[in-house]
């Protein structure tokens, strides 16, 4: 199990990550950048700027619009947060942030849809979200597509094992 982690990179938080269970970690901006907040014309140049860079590039979108474009037209190895674009869920089902479009695209195409620890730990209405969430996974699945399950902790007093990584897998049906 890899550890994404959104601060520089150090030895110490690397055996510290070691420690807790991780076989790799990752640092933002060394092994990955997060992209979010953009237009299509600067996704697309953001993306192929840290791809050059060679590093993994993780779009976290802001409309349902976004994430087709970016599972469609752009050089992203994953999106995630998808849960969190619409505020309220229609009356007859949850509003994930993702249907079958982009599932189809995201398999097609061999994207990534991500999953955010950190975010979940975050939230203020947890429940909805875990239960968003779960619906994604349960698309990702019917439609063949690669998960990714990051953590994204900012500070090294944040960190949890890998066993609780593991943990909200089985919160979330996998």
């Amino acid at each position: 199990m890899d550890n994404y982690l959104v601060m520089k990179k150090s030895g110490e938080i690397e055996k510290l990550s070691k420690s807790l269970g991780f076989e790799r970690t990752y640092f933002i901006n060394e092994d990955f950048v997060i992209l979010s907040n953009l237009s299509q014309k600067e996704l697309l140049k953001q993306a192929s700027k840290a791809k050059q860079k060679k590093l993994k590039v993780f779009y976290r979108p802001e409309s349902e619009e976004m994430v087709r474009f970016a599972l469609e037209k752009t050089t992203i190895d994953a999106i995630f947060g998808a849960e969190l674009i619409n505020p309220k869920d229609s009356v007859h089902f949850l509003r994930g942030g993702l249907d079958q479009v982009p599932c189809k695209i995201a398999s097609e195409k061999e994207k990534i849809v991500g999953f955010s620890f950190h975010e979940l730990m975050e939230a203020q209405n947890k429940g909805k979200l875990l239960g968003r969430m779960k619906f994604n996974v349960s698309l990702c699945r019917k439609y063949k597509v690669k998960m990714l399950f990051l953590t994204l902790f900012e500070k090294s007093e944040e960190l949890r094992s890998a066993k609780d990584l593991q943990l909200f897998l089985r919160l979330l049906g996998i």
